[in-house]
This record gives C-alpha cells, sequence and structure tokens, in this order.
C-alpha cells in the first residue's frame, strides 16, 4: 500500500511540474509571426480589384482570345512550398519571389493573361533611390501553369 501511495504522490507530482513547466514556456503553443509587410484586407483587395476592371479590363478583353481575359492564376500551397524550396536550393542567396504578367498563346492568338513568378537575389549595383535592391535570377526556374479563375473574367472574390 506505501508503494502504491508512492507511486501516485510522485506521478500526481510529476504532473503538476509538466503543467507548469508547459504553461510558463509556452510548450505546445504555436508560434507567433508577424504579419508580412504589404498584407491587405479584403476590403483593400476589392478595391484594387475594382481599379484593374474600371481602368485595365477592356484593354485587356479587346486583345484575348476568346473576348475575354483571364483575372487570376491559382497556385497550390504545395506546389509553392515545393518551388521555394527548388529555388532556395539551388541558390541560398535568395531574397524573395518576383511576380510577371505574361500572355500564354497555347490556346490562340492573343492568349490570356498568366503570372509567374521567378526568384530574386540581391543586386550588387544597389544604389538607393537609383535602381531596385533586387535582380531577377537569370539562373532560376520560373514557376508558372498555374490555375486561372473560373470563369476567366471573374474577378475578386472568385
Amino acid at each position: 500500500m506505501k508503494i502504491l501511495i508512492g507511486l501516485v504522490l510522485g506521478l500526481l507530482i510529476g504532473i503538476l511540474i509538466m503543467y507548469f513547466y508547459c504553461c510558463k514556456n509556452n510548450v505546445g503553443a504555436l508560434p507567433t509571426q508577424d504579419p508580412p509587410r504589404g498584407l491587405i484586407s479584403t476590403t483593400e483587395a476589392k478595391a484594387l480589384n475594382d481599379n484593374w476592371t474600371d481602368y485595365r479590363k477592356h484593354v485587356n478583353d479587346s486583345v484575348a482570345f476568346g473576348g475575354v481575359d483571364n483575372r487570376s492564376s491559382w497556385y497550390s500551397i504545395e506546389d509553392i512550398k515545393s518551388y521555394l524550396s527548388i529555388v532556395e536550393g539551388e541558390n541560398n542567396n535568395i531574397t524573395g519571389i518576383r511576380f510577371y504578367l505574361g500572355v500564354d498563346d497555347s490556346l490562340g492568338k492573343g492568349g490570356k493573361t498568366t503570372i509567374f513568378m521567378v526568384p530574386t537575389v540581391p543586386n550588387p549595383d544597389y544604389k538607393p533611390g537609383e535602381n531596385d535592391p533586387n535582380n531577377d535570377d537569370p539562373l532560376a526556374k520560373g514557376l508558372d501553369r498555374a490555375g486561372g479563375g473560373m470563369p476567366p473574367g471573374q474577378g475578386y472574390p472568385n
């Protein structure tokens, strides 16, 4: 009986120690992370989308294959993580990712807008106020072939 009481008492003391250790050190809690620069609200995203509709849609649609241009590109989280892993593995000086608009003409004349991304590296000739601190990495692979929004002319939110 004395052994059983000792075991139970030892177990309770161990549980209390672990409880205070975990709570004090926040073990098991999700790490906090600062939001990225440029994080925008859905209201701001909608305003940007509406501006694009007002100032660009008619021009893009007038030259796009089928008369309606693509307005968005979708990449899976897995594809983006994999891409970042590949480019970081090929060059440990990657400073960021630059997005470009392009036209995929595989559908026919005029094509559809696509968004592709390429990694950037430090610009060795950077001069503040004169040029960009980041250059595209000319040897790195880009990422494209994302899924377009459906329907292609659908704006935000899709």
